[in-house]
């Protein structure tokens, strides 16, 4: 056989390897829709259901339930809401990365000569998705205040639409901007060649705890990280010597721990302002379902210590005090916490004076109950999303269900102008909770 004969096989073999060293293979737009359609799928019903249930109740409240705004009171929210929007986005952004590795991608992938703008592309531009996304669907939410505060209640698409662009605009601004940080670049290349591995890991652990708590229904992802996070921060701070007996002692200890952990508990209390917005433009009944869920995060953010002593029993065995005294010190912190949040959320609904305080009992009583071991996975049942576990939605419910109980009480002790019985009621849930035993 003649070298010429081969010329061809050895000029298609070569252009081959080129292609596959250069990686310009890509999935096709076909493929990359199979990957994508049940979350698009998903993100696309809870959008329409989210804006269905929001427009009309922002657009034409009903003022028998709800707080009827003037225009000016439209524009106040509409900028708060586009504030706490930029935050978000920004915080978002930089906790995820934007650019990211798994610990596979980190181990395997990035440790060889390949070109890491090639291997961290799709990472950036899930990312970029993602927020683009969200910041058109808090826009359209944004467009509907701006549209009832200037009169075009009737005829709102201008506006929404707007915000809509406006909001998408601005995260493709802040993308580049963050990989400018994270990367000292704009271009996603030229940033993903520049990230420290450091880094790199730090946003893929994000991106996972996300991933998963998302997908798993279930927040136990997101409080590891957070917990593992805090741990690490730990040695910057010198101990503190104890006051008094053991409870005291506890109990100073425990607000110091409050105080370390007040970043994530203005997080929190930010979000119980979220509630009261909602409050005020759907009606009492929504905000106060968005309130009490919120107050119960802020009571499961600041109650470190007494989720630490619920879920631990050798620890509980090792101190001679009984159980539910050390609790009792030990939710004094969250509770405080408690009644802050719930002052926030509730305080301009019109509900009784007693309401927070009520709310705060909720919390506390919901908090303690999400420390109970998780459920077993149980039955399986299909969703559009994939086979779900009976056992991921008990998890999934486990402290919020008392939450919402005690909510219901405090609404129907508002409406029959019962207080003290529903004061009295919540507290008792949380005197259960903190009493039960638990080995």
């Amino acid at each position: 056989m003649s070298t010429e004969s081969l010329t061809g096989d050895r000029q298609a073999a070569k252009e081959v390897l080129r292609t596959r060293r250069r990686a310009t293979h890509a999935p096709s737009p076909l493929q990359v829709l199979q990957d994508w359609y049940v979350g698009l799928f998903i993100a696309a019903t809870l959008l329409t259901m989210l804006f269905a249930a929001t427009g009309p109740a922002i657009l034409q409240p009903d003022c028998d339930t709800a707080v009827c705004l003037d225009a000016g009171g439209h524009d106040v929210v509409a900028l708060v809401a586009a504030a706490l929007g930029l935050l978000a986005a920004v915080v978002g952004l930089r906790a995820v990365g934007p650019v990211s590795a798994d610990p596979g991608q980190a181990s395997w992938l990035l440790s060889t000569p390949a070109d890491r703008a090639l291997l961290l592309r799709g990472q950036v531009l899930r990312v970029l998705l993602v927020a683009v996304v969200a910041g058109a669907s808090w826009g359209v939410l944004v467009g509907f205040a701006v549209a009832s505060g200037a009169g075009l209640s009737a005829a709102p698409v201008v506006s929404v639409v707007a915000c809509a662009a406006v909001g998408l605009l601005v995260c493709l601004l802040l993308t580049p901007i963050t990989l400018r940080r994270q990367g000292g670049s704009f271009v996603s290349a030229r940033a993903a060649r520049a990230v420290p591995d450091g880094e790199l890991a730090r946003a893929g652990q994000v991106v996972q705890a996300v991933t998963a708590a998302t997908l798993m229904l279930d927040t136990v992802a997101l409080e590891v990280l957070a917990a593992r996070r805090r741990l690490a921060r730990r040695g910057r701070y010198a101990s503190r010597p104890g006051a008094g007996g053991p409870l005291p002692s506890i109990l100073v200890h425990e607000f110091h721990a409050l105080a370390r952990r007040s970043r994530q508990l203005l997080t929190a209390l930010l979000s119980c302002v979220g509630a009261l917005v909602v409050g005020l433009l759907l009606g009492r009944l929504a905000g106060a379902v968005l309130a009490a869920l919120v107050v119960f995060a802020v009571a499961r953010t600041s109650a470190g210590g007494l989720s630490t002593w619920l879920t631990t029993p050798g620890l509980r065995r090792a101190l001679p005090d009984h159980p539910g005294a050390v609790a009792a010190v030990l939710a004094v912190p969250p509770f405080v916490m408690a009644v802050v949040g719930s002052l926030i959320a509730v305080g301009a609904l019109g509900l009784p004076w007693w309401a927070p305080v009520a709310f705060a009992f909720a919390a506390m009583a919901g908090a303690m109950r999400a420390c109970d071991p998780p459920p077993d996975l149980g039955a399986a049942f299909a969703t559009p999303g994939g086979a779900v576990h009976v056992g991921l939605i008990q998890r999934l419910v486990l402290g919020p269900d008392i939450v919402l109980a005690g909510a219901a009480v405090v609404l129907i002790g508002a409406a029959v102008d019962q207080g003290p019985l529903a004061l009295l009621a919540c507290a008792g849930l949380a005197a259960w909770q903190l009493l039960r035993p638990r080995d």
